[in-house]
């Protein structure tokens, strides 16, 4: 069975030509284990922003309620982190199941930054709530009036 279309130098090429052998039923052309590979990455790749952006969201929260340290900046990297997760929960409305499990992961990190910038003693399971960590920040800025 040929299989012409991989070529790992050059993934643009080998995508668009996939994805034409796909179209045009010439499963012959296609090499199973890459594409099964690419797909598999593109989940790992939404997983990985969504942690990104929840530890973003969750650092700059901690900042807020517990330190005196909170800021415009700080609120404008809230605003920024709460954005990009909205984004990706729109989507691929398939990352909320992972929600929970994706915070879990996130706050470690979070936690370390905050305790190691700030010197405060943060608890050791993240003490915020899933609809604050993910909030819509347009719809908190507009309701306070911030945004208008």
């Amino acid at each position: 069975m040929e299989k012409p279309l991989k070529n790992i130098d050059d993934a643009y090429t080998w995508s668009i030509g996939t994805v034409d052998a796909l179209r045009s039923g010439d499963f012959s052309k296609i090499d199973m284990d890459e594409l099964i590979n690419e797909i598999g990455s593109i989940a790992s790749g939404l997983r990985r922003q969504l942690i990104s952006a929840l530890r973003q969201s969750i650092e700059s929260l901690l900042v807020a309620e517990y330190t005196t340290n909170a800021d415009r900046r700080n609120e404008m990297l809230l605003v920024e982190a709460q954005g990009k997760i909205q984004v990706l929960l729109s989507s691929a409305p398939g990352l909320r199941a992972i929600l929970d499990e994706a915070i879990e992961e996130a706050y470690p990190e979070a936690r370390q930054f905050v305790t190691d910038d700030y010197q405060v003693a943060l608890p050791d399971r993240c003490p915020l709530a899933l609809a604050r960590i993910t909030e819509h920040p347009y719809e908190r800025l507009l309701a306070s009036e911030q945004l208008s």
